[in-house]
């Protein structure tokens, strides 16, 4: 049992190899010819593959399909963390913390996005997210008292409370959700398990065996010296 690419691709493989082969012994003719004082008036012969028509029978044995594995970028604390604050500055209404508060809630902020990065992972990203907006909006209520009496703020009533916790809660998900990107790694190409032993397709009923007609058609390559801008002479490899 075979990858079915791993398979077709040693096929072209020992094709390319069967033209090094010729080419070599086309070398050695012609050193041979070189030598020879009739000979090397004649041209060397050398043999090249223009087409090669392969039919190959196969048999499918299992077929992988292509899988890809999610991982999360790193959060950009900046931006995160200066979202979070201006949500909260929304959420109950002022422009501005008093300054001993809004040191300790960018701090605080800081250290909920450290537990946020810790514990977040692919398929627990709203789960996290919530509990991330959980810890921020109840350090936000802890304080509420205390930012409106230094900043000479109307107390408020016991519902203007319940909804700042519900706006606080769900603007910060929305707005956050979007700085939580993932990237895609470890991607892995499909692939087939073939059969291609000629024992077991002979033990294979007919309507099981796959032909695959594939043609192979041979472009060489030469070094080619050249002078480039410089006035360097420089070697680049080029179709013949």
């Amino acid at each position: 049992m075979a990858d079915l690419s791993e398979f077709l691709g040693n096929l072209v493989s020992s094709i390319s190899e069967s033209r090094v082969n010729s080419d070599l012994q086309s070398v050695r003719i012609a050193q041979q010819y070189a030598k020879d004082n009739l000979l090397q008036h004649f041209a060397v012969p050398r043999m090249r593959i223009e087409n090669v028509e392969l039919t190959i029978p196969i048999a499918i044995d299992s077929f992988q399909p292509k899988t890809e594995n999610s991982t999360l970028e790193p959060i950009n604390n900046s931006t995160f963390s200066s979202i979070t604050y201006q949500e909260i500055l929304k959420a109950i209404s002022v422009d501005k913390l008093p300054s001993d508060i809004s040191k300790e809630f960018k701090s605080q902020i800081s250290d909920y996005i450290k537990l946020l990065e810790a514990k977040i992972n692919v398929n627990q990203i709203e789960n996290s997210l919530l509990e991330y907006a959980k810890s921020i909006t109840e350090m936000t209520l802890n304080n509420l008292t205390l930012i409106y009496k230094q900043l000479n703020v109307k107390v408020i009533s016991k519902n203007q409370i319940s909804l700042i916790q519900k706006n606080l809660l769900q603007n910060l998900q929305d707005k956050l959700k979007n700085e939580i990107k993932l990237k895609q790694t470890n991607s892995s190409s499909p692939y087939s398990n073939v059969i291609v032993e000629s024992s077991r397709l002979r033990e294979m009923k007919p309507e099981n065996i796959i032909m695959i007609k594939m043609k192979v058609t041979e472009q060489g390559m030469e070094w080619i010296k050249m002078e480039n801008e410089k006035g360097e002479i420089v070697s680049k490899l080029m179709p013949e």
